[in-house]
């Protein structure tokens, strides 16, 4: 599919935006908090996160790493920014709107990468992990972070098409994406506390 064909539900994160922190946020917090600890993070590394809305996530980055953060919505991306003014980072962050399905960096440039509830959102999951792991240097580290049921089941077979136009995702096999995209699966944990369909997927880019 043509990147003109995709069909961006974005336009609902400008109504997400203000109420995102205190009636979203809060049942990804688990995730946010231990994405990043798998990555063993080492002076001056280079990390990638893809779909970074307002931005909470990165409290809970060390002040020795660089951050290039991105997502499509601006709304969400105008919080992150305000919480970076008021200091609530300590590491190197930069902001960028982007399209995940057609990433602006170069091969190879980021020592790992995350990507928290994002896969299940965009247009075409695949395409979107495929150019992470281009951008993410060799044996680096992938870790995504997502709502995730080995098979949706009645209920959510009919619930999917509702959450897809309500921009809150749709059902994505992980692992068989992680398999597709020659990826390794290292661990496959559960990290939240409110449900337990959410899980943290650590890969190994080849």
């Amino acid at each position: 599919m043509t990147k003109n064909k995709r069909t961006h539900r974005h336009g609902i994160y400008k109504l997400y935006a203000p109420i995102y922190d205190r009636f979203m946020a809060p049942s990804f917090a688990d995730g946010h908090s231990k994405m990043y600890q798998p990555l063993n993070l080492k002076s001056e590394d280079h990390i990638l996160e893809v779909g970074v809305g307002t931005g909470i996530s990165l409290t809970n980055i060390p002040d020795f790493v660089k951050v290039d953060a991105i997502d499509y919505s601006e709304p969400m991306l105008v919080k992150a920014r305000k919480r970076q003014e008021n200091g609530d980072y300590v590491a190197q962050i930069t902001f960028q709107q982007m399209d995940a399905h057609v990433l602006e960096f170069d091969n190879n440039q980021f020592d790992h990468s995350v990507v928290a509830h994002t896969l299940a959102v965009v247009a075409e999951p695949e395409v979107v992990l495929k150019e992470i792991i281009r951008v993410t240097k060799p044996s680096g580290l992938i870790v995504i972070v997502n709502h995730y049921k080995d098979k949706k089941g009645i209920i959510g077979t009919l619930w999917n098409p509702f959450r897809k136009r309500l921009g809150l995702g749709k059902h994505v096999d992980f692992k068989q994406l992680i398999d597709t995209c020659g990826l390794e699966l290292l661990s496959d944990e559960r990290v939240n506390r409110f449900t337990t369909h959410s899980k943290m997927l650590v890969c190994k880019v080849p």
